[in-house]
């Protein structure tokens, strides 16, 4: 075998690893996404707790903090007891 010919074999592999490696590291960030999400209403929950002295009573009362509420991708649960005590969100990929 000619180096030529090894040269491109390695270019190839290594343009075939590094197209599945991308492949899998986008998969792992979608995976990632609802805890993300669930992360950012976890903080917009308590501003507004600081500032209004109570959690919203539903979750689409968060869009005044900035929180944008996708519900073609993603099933919301937001489970709240009373005012003072924080809300349970459960965020879950259709």
């Amino acid at each position: 075998m000619s180096a030529r010919m090894f040269t491109m074999l390695l270019i190839i592999s290594v343009c075939a690893y590094l197209v599945f490696a991308l492949a899998a590291a986008g998969e792992n960030n979608r995976a990632r996404e609802p805890e993300r999400i669930r992360e950012i209403i976890d903080k917009a929950l308590v501003q507004c707790y600081a500032l209004e002295g109570g959690y919203p009573p539903d979750i689409e009362y968060l869009v005044h903090y900035g929180v944008i509420i996708d519900t073609d991708k993603y099933f919301f649960d937001y489970d709240m007891f009373a005012i003072n005590v924080k809300p349970v969100v459960t965020v879950i990929a259709k």
